[in-house]
């Protein structure tokens, strides 16, 4: 039923398979500004009693690992989607805050009411695609991912997200950088070599769904 694969293939697939090459351009563009660095001493000095990581849809789900590796590492961090924090949850908007909001395009509703809610009481590290969005102006600091345009959902810019937050995971720790950039040069050439098999994995799908459309 499925063996011609050409209903697939379109600008959705083309994004898919763009996804090594927005990886290794994030990769070479991630750095760790002054002011992000500050938010890191200020935050293992102990500034903050709390860790708020934020997003919504895809980039909600991007910030679970770094949640994991927070808790692991004593911090107190919590996930909430956006939209929860700003209509119910606005009194953790304060200074002993960190809010670690993700936005593929950084001018979503949501965003925009957390800047607008968030009045400068918390501090900001925004990771978003978009370099001129308010949320990446708005913030004290920002993590850059260069995934460049999509067609539709997220796929480059959710890879290229988790990329953006591990690095900053390792910002958090204060050490050196240098061991993390080049474990993250192998994310790149391990989905270019996943992806090359697609069609391969699709038609290994092929009997679950064939089965699925008699039922």
């Amino acid at each position: 039923m499925f063996s011609d694969l050409s209903f697939i293939e379109g600008e959705y697939l083309r994004d898919v398979l763009n996804q090594p090459q927005a990886l290794e351009d994030t990769l070479e563009k991630l750095e760790s500004s002054k002011a992000l660095l500050n938010l890191a001493k200020r935050l293992n000095a102990g500034s903050f009693h709390r860790i708020v990581l934020t997003g919504m849809g895809s980039s909600f789900y991007a910030l679970h690992p770094l949640c994991l590796d927070l808790i692991n590492q004593g911090f107190s961090a919590i996930m909430v989607e956006t939209s929860e924090l700003v209509h119910y949850k606005s009194r953790l908007f304060d200074p002993k805050t960190l809010v670690v909001a993700v936005s593929q395009s950084g001018q979503s509703a949501e965003m925009v009411r957390l800047i607008e809610v968030n009045q400068k009481r918390a501090a900001i590290i925004a990771v978003t695609n978009t370099p001129e969005s308010p949320l990446a102006l708005q913030s004290d600091a920002a993590l850059l991912t260069w995934a460049g345009d999509e067609f539709s959902v997220s796929c480059k810019t959710y890879v290229t997200a988790l990329m953006a937050l591990k690095w900053l995971n390792h910002v958090f720790r204060e050490g050196d950088t240098r061991h993390t950039r080049q474990e993250l040069r192998e994310a790149a050439p391990a989905v270019a070599d996943y992806l090359s098999n697609w069609k391969a994995h699709v038609r290994s799908l092929m009997p679950k769904a064939e089965s699925d459309s008699v039922r």
